[in-house]
């Protein structure tokens, strides 16, 4: 029997990017036949926010007729800050930028060694330090986020939790 791996995806507010890495996220390891639970979380705290517009609206164009439950995983959203207890239970905490893992150092050094650097993942030439905010910019910057992030999530997918 496979264990369920539990994942927290971890960015400021938790209103754009980790929205749309949960629902995307959620989708790729159904695809992969990968039990896990995966939720969001965000840094500053900020409770009861519904995702951006924009965050919504982009993934729900990646799944029209929400065959996959993206459209209604990022509908029904709720940011939620973190907590130590809340890190604790995890087996990854899926980060989007530095700040995010200096965060974690702060408030649970003990756990950093269950950080993923996502960027990391990137397919590019000149490597990312960060997958970038697109908070306050128009749709075509949140198309541009959720394509780094699906390939950032597919790559870690591949190199490290798919069955070798």
């Amino acid at each position: 029997m496979t264990s369920t791996r539990r994942i927290i995806v971890i960015c400021s507010g938790n209103i754009c990017r980790s929205p749309m890495a949960l629902a995307l996220l959620r989708h790729k390891l159904d695809d992969h036949n990968i039990p896990a639970v995966v939720i969001s979380g965000g840094t500053l705290g900020i409770h009861g926010r519904r995702a951006a517009t924009a965050a919504r609206q982009v993934i729900c164009e990646s799944d029209p007729d929400d065959e996959t439950g993206m459209a209604s995983w990022i509908a029904e959203h709720r940011s939620q800050g973190l907590s130590p207890a809340m890190l604790r239970m995890a087996d990854d905490l899926v980060v989007m930028a530095p700040r995010h893992e200096h965060y974690i150092e702060q408030i649970a050094p003990s756990l950093i060694d269950r950080v993923v650097r996502l960027w990391q993942y990137a397919q590019v030439d000149i490597p990312l330090t960060k997958i970038p905010d697109p908070v306050g910019q128009d749709v075509e910057v949140f198309r541009r986020c959720r394509d780094l992030i699906s390939e950032c999530l597919d790559g870690w997918i591949d190199e490290k939790l798919k069955p070798q």
